[in-house]
């Protein structure tokens, strides 16, 4: 049977409340239903830092073990220890290996903590999972965590990007993949655009894949010019996203409009063009 503790209803795709359930003899422990229709089956279990198990969907996983194939941490620690899961139709039931058992210091009878975190669902021993509770301090994924949620089909796409000036102001809007020559197409564009001395360059990179990183390097890139030419670089993203010297980041467009008032004035009105006869004279 099982106890269930702090179910909450909420959107679907959200994955929460904390069941209770004895784990038999076999090592065989139930993944709730409510957590099932989501993760689907199989679905891939691994290590995960607090001698903890975190439950994900295939969907999930596969996209985590694109996005991290050249990190080291991740293919030893997460890869290395990831197992599919088969979930008996009848019961419930799901069998956690032995490696991952002594991992997580999982005995037989033992009772065990199934915890919806959101994206993913967490495997720990009843007690441990208490313990930090009470504390009110829980293991983090770090930069993992963050990318748990599975990307929208315009986060893979390939690359694209274009620049605008709606307001007299540079605008770049990034879609796709930011793979690593988008981040230096990116990078040579914000450069480029620096030559014109704008108030301000705004980067929308909401509807982009990668981006933590990507971003991360292009601010190193771009660095030294913008300080040097005191140029803010403002960055639309719904997350927060690494920071920098001279970068502010914003949820959306409105957030932008509304701080334009800012820096308003003299450096937003544009200086009045030149006209000219044929013959070339300033009229």
């Amino acid at each position: 049977m099982s106890a269930p503790c702090t179910v909450r209803e909420r959107r679907r795709r959200v994955l929460s409340g904390t069941y209770i359930y004895g784990m038999d003899r076999k090592g065989r422990v139930v993944m709730p239903a409510q957590f099932r229709q989501q993760l689907g089956a199989p679905f891939v279990l691994t290590r995960a830092p607090g001698q903890c198990l975190l439950a994900l969907s295939q969907q999930q996983w596969e996209v985590l073990a694109h996005r991290y194939e050249h990190s080291v941490l991740f293919r030893g620690y997460y890869l290395s220890a990831a197992v599919e899961c088969p979930v008996d139709v009848t019961t419930g039931r799901f069998l956690i290996p032995l490696v991952l058992r002594d991992y997580a210091e999982l005995r037989p009878m033992d009772e065990v903590a199934i915890t919806g975190t959101g994206r993913a669902v967490q495997v720990a021993r009843r007690s441990r999972w208490e313990k930090y509770l009470e504390a009110g301090e829980f293991p983090s994924l770090g930069q993992l965590d963050v990318d748990l949620e599975v990307p929208r089909p315009v986060e893979t796409e390939p690359y694209q990007q274009e620049v605008g000036r709606p307001l007299g102001l540079p605008i770049v809007r990034c879609r796709g993949r930011m793979h690593s020559r988008a981040v230096r197409r990116l990078a040579t564009t914000i450069l480029e655009l620096l030559e014109e001395q704008p108030p301000v360059i705004i980067v929308d990179v909401r509807e982009t894949g990668d981006t933590a990183p990507a971003l991360s390097m292009v601010h190193t890139m771009t660095q030294q010019r913008r300080v040097e030419q005191r140029v803010p670089l403002w960055v639309v993203h719904e997350n927060a996203l690494p920071t920098d010297e001279g970068v502010t980041f914003f949820r959306n467009l409105e957030e932008v409009l509304w701080s334009l008032d800012r820096i308003a004035g003299s450096r937003f009105r544009r200086r009045p063009q030149e006209v000219t006869d044929d013959d070339g004279r300033e009229r």
